[in-house]
């Protein structure tokens, strides 16, 4: 348990901070409206990060395991991140002040963790 908790740790740490940033009132954020599409790159940037960190401490093992492994810890990572993303939209409409949940918002999510996946898989993958 200490291997998968220490592993874990920089997923854990993103996650905290993703539910920091979109925990915070919406009466903190500025009432202009931010250019067209400039809050799903952040969602998509936080999400591809968010996932690839949860996958960051598995990396040494990720190099040495097999195509199936690779796989399987890839879709965990992801289901743990569109999970997450959903969790976190429907905070934001139901119990935080002056915020909304957004689909397209929960979309972004969903191609940030595609994004960080992917990334991860080919800094990572090794041939054999």
């Amino acid at each position: 348990m200490e291997r998968l908790t220490r592993n874990s740790y920089p997923g854990i740490l993103c996650g905290i901070i993703i539910l920091i940033l979109t925990g915070l009132p919406g009466s903190l954020f500025p009432s202009v409206k931010p250019a067209l599409g400039i809050d799903k790159v952040v969602h998509i940037i936080m999400y591809a990060g968010f996932t690839y960190a949860c996958l960051w401490g598995y990396r040494k093992q990720f190099v040495s395991k097999s195509i199936a492994d690779k796989k399987k810890a890839i879709l965990l990572a992801a289901i743990i991140s569109v999970a997450y993303g959903g969790l976190t939209e429907l905070m934001q409409e139901y119990l935080v002040p002056k915020r909304t949940g957004d689909w397209f918002d929960y979309l972004a999510d969903c191609i940030g963790t595609v994004i960080g996946a992917l990334v991860f898989y080919l800094f990572f993958h090794r041939k054999k």
